[in-house]
């Protein structure tokens, strides 16, 4: 992967410059590893439906305040 390094007055990395696909190719895996992260967390948690999901966020509230 091609680099270059933002320095300070002293000559210390302060930022990091990668090409813009590299970017996207790491935030994705990112973003992936995060969500595997979160999924994994709540898999024990008893599901529920979308009106109870409504009724336990308020949303059903909000729409006819």
């Amino acid at each position: 992967m091609k680099k270059s390094f933002i320095v300070d007055d002293e000559g210390k990395p302060t930022s990091v410059v990668i090409d813009y696909a590299e970017f996207l190719k790491i935030e994705s895996i990112l973003l992936d590893y995060g969500l595997g992260k979160a999924m994994e967390e709540i898999e024990d948690e008893e599901e529920i439906n979308l009106d109870q999901a409504k009724e336990i966020t308020g949303f059903l509230k909000q729409k006819t305040s």
